[in-house]
């Protein structure tokens, strides 16, 4: 339980709330958009495809992900191949400069897009931020369409939460010796699995 053990710790020492906790905003947002018709049921999971899925995520987010697949018993050979697969599929391993620090988002297919089970294999109580946010505008869905991402509550939610974000970041980036910035989810994840936590 290496990776729930250094959640912990670093939740203990920053103050920051529950993964759960932080994500509530968001899952409220969401819940209230299918109660008005607007969910994802019917819908062929499109955003979670290369047409349409560039997320990126955080350490912190990447942290939380590995504590939550650690729980499942998923860290295993299976799942490191299909990070791996993902990576060497959408060469998410290269990156493409567009600007000083900005580098161009690469498109790929989520490798937890019907994996373990149907849908989302993180589930919304710990998937990225934007993942969560990203919803219909309009009920009737079913391969994408009118989808976007809900800017408004992401922001609420980033004013309650990035100090502590953060602050909880820059520590793993020191615990696992790694940069401190987002990447692709497959590329973020085996980045921490390949690091020595200190």
């Amino acid at each position: 339980m290496k990776y729930k053990k250094l959640l912990n710790k670093i939740q203990s020492e920053t103050g920051l709330e529950s993964p759960q906790e932080r994500r509530e905003i968001l899952i409220t947002a969401m819940r209230e958009n299918e109660r008005k018709g607007n969910d994802c049921l019917k819908c062929s999971g499109r955003c979670c495809t290369y047409e349409a899925n560039s997320m990126n995520m955080t350490n912190l987010e990447a942290l939380e992900a590995l504590a939550f697949l650690e729980d499942e018993g998923l860290i295993n050979e299976e799942l490191i191949e299909r990070l791996e697969k993902s990576v060497k599929e959408f060469r998410l391993d290269s990156m493409l400069q567009i600007g000083k620090g900005e580098f161009y988002r690469k498109s790929y297919t989520c490798p937890f897009f019907n994996f373990p089970t149907w849908g989302c294999g993180f589930g919304a109580k710990n998937k990225p931020y934007g993942c969560i946010a990203f919803n219909p505008r309009e009920s009737g869905q079913e391969n994408g369409g009118n989808c976007n991402s809900n800017l408004e509550i992401q922001m609420k939610r980033l004013f309650f939460h990035e100090d502590k974000e953060r602050e909880a970041s820059s520590l793993i980036a020191e615990q696992f010796k790694i940069a401190d910035d987002k990447s692709s989810i497959p590329m973020k994840l085996l980045e921490l699995l390949n690091s020595k936590v200190n």
